[in-house]
């Protein structure tokens, strides 16, 4: 006869029997889970640049914006954004996922932004 939980295993041994949602099953797999676990690590460069990105779209939105929101955000992106994709150069980044591709032609850009921008709210 075999007891509750265990099944009959060869030569009449008892062996516990695997039930669903046990602890020694194994959990059911989701696949974000094991996408993220198989994408290589960042880098810091990597790490700063996916920043100075984010900063380069905020400031993109905020020219967009430029005449219905005030000037202040704009100039204020584009110093981050300087800083940012200043500190990727300096870990070794050579091309980034901005449209402009090369960091130091996308920080010349966005200084030029913020030279303009300066100049607007210093003389307008």
């Amino acid at each position: 006869m075999v007891a509750a939980g265990v099944a009959a295993g060869v030569a009449g041994e008892a062996q516990p029997a695997v039930v669903a949602g046990a602890a020694g099953a194994a959990p059911p797999v989701d696949p974000i889970k094991a996408w993220l676990a198989a994408r290589p690590p960042l880098t810091r460069a990597q790490k700063y640049d996916r920043l100075a990105f984010t900063f380069c779209k905020m400031g993109t939105v905020g020219l967009i914006a430029w005449l219905v929101s005030p000037p202040i955000f704009v100039l204020a992106v584009a110093l981050v954004a300087i800083g940012l994709y200043g500190k990727a150069v300096a870990l070794g980044i050579t091309r980034s996922q901005c449209i402009l591709r090369r960091p130091l032609l996308i920080m010349g850009f966005w200084a030029a932004v913020a030279a303009a921008d300066a100049t607007w709210l210093l003389i307008g």
